[in-house]
């Protein structure tokens, strides 16, 4: 499984614990779609590239840096999407405010790795 596909199966999750509970913010799953889908985009528009993928043994690896930002800030989304999943019925409206919160910022930082990477790639 790839990590965009690893994100796009959290994001699901994560909708259909939202639909479950009614929410009380009638923005809660607008916020957590656009979050989402945002992260995915900007996930998958690194794996379309071809140096995505580490060069051949031996040749230097300019974009290791950066393409770790990339994944580091995807685990993050990732991390946030699984525990909405889980937990999201669980918590109250405040907990849920802030996770909605904490998975934008993530997701505002993967876009920013991400276009920082094809804006050195090749």
């Amino acid at each position: 499984m790839s990590d965009a596909e690893a994100l796009e199966w959290a994001l699901r999750a994560a909708r259909e614990a939202a639909d479950q509970v009614t929410p009380t913010d009638p923005h809660v799953v607008e916020r957590l779609a656009s979050s989402g889908t945002a992260a995915l985009l900007a996930l998958r528009s690194c794996e379309a590239r071809e140096t995505w993928f580490r060069p051949a043994a031996g040749e230097p690896d300019p974009q290791l840096v950066t393409r770790h930002d990339v994944r580091a800030a995807a685990q993050a989304v990732l991390a946030q999407l699984e525990l909405i999943g889980i937990a999201w019925p669980a918590w109250d409206a405040a907990t849920r405010g802030e996770m909605l919160g904490e998975l934008e910022e993530a997701s505002r930082q993967l876009v920013a790795q991400a276009a920082r990477f094809t804006r050195t790639g090749a």
